[in-house]
């Protein structure tokens, strides 16, 4: 239930607020009220609120913070971003060009400042880094902020340019590549119960060090899944099977 001061400082309208329906996991499972979608904030939702209020990328409508009466972009732990319609589906390459365009607008942005991570996420993502580190070596390359759920933030409405409901930055500055190579992961796991289609590697080998940044946002994702209270055991499956094929791949080239 957000709660009615929030409701008042963005200006919902009591119609809206009537008629307000869920917004889905890509907006947070927050609530559509109108043209705006309320959802609980996180420890960096002002971060992203301050880039998204600016942020323009060729070809992607990026959800604007809405601002409380007092200019706020976070009141009592809520945040407010306008609605963009579509849904997230499973249109990797156009997904992969887009993070392709977003890197290139992150590129000199700074991340969150003051923001201890702690969660799941964030030791899940260091603790695959490290594994990455020791199996394959440390990747030396330029570091930038990046978008930690792509996918899943990611709108499709028919044939309309896509849109993003929001910036989830990595739990540290990441290679240039890495919004996209999690994007490519996470597509890999979510259809690896038809097989896991690797194709998507090649089209885009022009990313340094593709292969070896997906591996390890693979892993990323067990981690997750084995920490998080609501893990599934066929994901579970899914990335056991892209992390399989993933190695065999990287064996055969080397």
């Amino acid at each position: 239930m957000i709660p009615g001061r929030v409701l008042t400082a963005f200006g919902a309208a009591d119609a809206d607020v009537a008629a307000a329906t869920p917004a889905g996991p890509a907006w947070g499972n927050g609530v559509r009220i109108g043209d705006v979608v309320y959802s609980e904030a996180t420890a960096t939702s002002h971060w992203s609120a301050t880039l998204r209020d600016k942020m323009q990328v060729d070809g992607l409508a990026i959800a604007k913070p809405a601002r409380a009466t007092d200019g706020r972009f976070v009141v009592a732990g809520w945040m407010a971003s306008g609605y963009v319609p579509g849904r997230p589906e499973i249109r990797l390459d156009e997904t992969v060009a887009v993070a392709l365009r977003l890197a290139d607008a992150l590129h000199g942005v700074t991340g969150p400042t003051g923001v201890e991570r702690t969660d799941v996420f964030a030791q899940a993502e260091l603790d695959a880094w490290a594994w990455g580190d020791r199996e394959f070596g440390a990747i030396d390359a330029p570091v930038q902020v990046g978008h930690a759920d792509l996918l899943a933030t990611t709108l499709y409405d028919g044939e309309a340019c896509p849109g993003l409901s929001d910036i989830v930055p990595f739990a540290t500055l990441r290679p240039a590549g890495a919004t996209a190579a999690l994007a490519i992961a996470d597509g890999l796991i979510a259809t690896a119960d038809g097989g896991v289609d690797v194709g998507v590697l090649d089209r885009f080998a022009h990313i340094p060090r593709l292969d070896e940044l997906v591996l390890r946002f693979v892993k990323y994702r067990e981690l997750v899944n084995i920490a998080h209270p609501h893990g599934k055991p066929n994901i579970r499956s899914n990335i056991a099977g892209v992390l399989d094929t993933l190695v065999s791949r990287r064996a055969a080239t080397l």
